[in-house]
Order: structure tokens, then sequence, then C-alpha cells
């Protein structure tokens, strides 16, 4: 009985939190609220996901988590079944990291192998589900290419408007 309690009270902490933070976010960002506020440990996090997309409940968005509004109703219906120490902490954890997981949510960089000795490093800032700038990069090692994608949350606005303005002269 017990293990049935967990297992739900476990669905309906990701739902909380996916209901909560208000936007999508990657498996990393889950995994890390998740993980950092000890609420279960990485193993079940993954499955109880898988279950939860299979069912309808949350939505899978360009790599992006989402609860749907299935899993809003359940968690309406349900979320006093969260102990209220584990929803404080919850929205604790948001309101000081939102603005941060926001951030990492908008500068994405990702890289991949294309053919021997070339490299695509991926860049793109979105704001809203708008790409506002987004830059194939072709280099010749996986070096390059991780330090350009490790570089572009710092640089990306810089680089912006370096092409804006270079473009338009102004």
């Amino acid at each position: 009985m017990y293990e049935i309690q967990e297992l739900a009270e476990n669905k309906l902490i990701i739902l909380y939190i996916l209901n909560r933070i208000n936007m999508p976010i990657t498996d990393e960002q889950l995994s890390k609220i998740i993980l950092d506020n000890k609420l279960m440990n990485y193993f079940y996090l993954k499955q109880y996901v898988d279950e939860l997309v299979e069912s309808g409940f949350v939505e899978i968005e360009e790599e992006k988590y989402f609860i749907t509004e299935k899993g809003i109703e359940i968690l309406k219906l349900f979320f006093t079944r969260i102990p209220f120490e584990t929803r404080q902490k919850i929205d604790e954890y948001i309101l000081l990291n939102k603005e941060k997981i926001k951030q990492e949510s908008q500068y994405i960089a990702t890289y991949y192998k294309k053919a021997e000795n070339q490299y695509i490093a991926n860049c793109k800032v979105v704001e809203n589900g708008i790409v506002l700038i987004e830059l194939n990069i072709n280099v010749v090692n996986s070096e390059q290419a991780k330090l350009i994608c490790d570089n572009w949350k710092q640089k990306s606005q810089d680089v912006y408007a370096y092409i804006i303005k270079a473009l338009t002269g102004q």
C-alpha cells in the first residue's frame, strides 16, 4: 500500500513542479529540481516521467517537458496528497531559481559530428517560443564545438547585438 501511495505522490510532485514552473523545462532542469530537493531518486524520476508522458499528463516538445490540461486537472484533484512541506520546498526553490531556469531555457547550444573533422555547433536564443537568432557553426574538432557551446550562454547577447549592428549599420 505504501509503495502505491509513494508512486502517486511522486508523480504528483512532478506534475506540481511542471505546473508551478509554468514553462517548458528540459530533462536536466527537472532532474536538478528533484535531486537538489531530495524528492526522489533519479531512476524513479525517469520511470515516473515516462509514465506521465505515456498517460498524457505531460508532453515533450523540442526536448522540453510541460504539463498538459489533463495533468493540470489531475493535479487540481489530488495536489493535497503532496505534503505541505514538500510543496513549500518546491515553491521556495522555484522562486529562487526560476529566472536562472528561464535563462537556461533561452540560450541553447548543442553540437554534433557531421563528418570526419567536421562538427556543427548549433547555438540559438529562444524567447517566448520565438527563435531570435540561430547559428550553425562548422568547426574541425569536438573541442572547438564544445567551447563554442560552453561560451554561448555568456556571449550570445553580445553576438546578437554585434550582428544586428553590423547588418543594420546602427
